[in-house]
């Protein structure tokens, strides 16, 4: 009865590990030629081919701060606040002269059209730009352009 149990059960052979070891192999040696490969670069252009009238240092060796830490990084810069080095995300903001700029309408299709044209971009251009910003047809574009230029000549 147990020889029978135990051949019942598969023999397990050592296929797999073996090709878990080939794919371990393999994998190491194109890491190590990709590595060597990045690691060859190009030659510096100092290598070589030196020329005697070659760029003279423009950098100081000594700093003209006492602070060489980055001031902007990911997570915002550092500013001086209250006589304090800390870290913020946005621009401070002066409450005197904070603005709500929410509540100013968008500029109308004439009055995008007249500001163009008083700055003296070039007319296709401005077609061009109208027809994209304010979704009109091209013959809408010259008619508002052709309109602006007429109320200017007139004052």
């Amino acid at each position: 009865m147990m020889f029978t149990l135990a051949a019942a059960e598969p023999s397990r052979g050592w296929g797999g590990p073996v090709a878990l070891l080939i794919a371990a192999v393999v994998f190491v040696a194109f890491a190590t030629l990709h590595d060597v490969w990045m690691r060859r670069g190009l030659p510096s252009p100092t290598e070589g081919d030196d020329t005697d009238g070659g760029d003279t240092s423009q950098v100081s060796s000594v700093s003209d701060t006492d602070d060489t830490d980055r001031d902007t990084s990911w997570w915002g810069r550092i500013a001086e606040v209250g006589g304090r080095r800390v870290r913020v995300d946005q621009e401070p903001r002066d409450e005197a002269l904070d603005l709500d700029l929410e509540d100013e309408k968008p500029e109308s299709l004439e009055e995008a059209v007249d500001r163009m044209d008083r700055q003296g971009v070039p007319y296709v251009e401005i077609v061009r730009r109208v027809m994209a910003d304010y979704q009109v047809s091209e013959s809408t574009a010259k008619r508002r352009i052709r309109d602006s230029r007429e109320a200017r000549s007139a004052v």
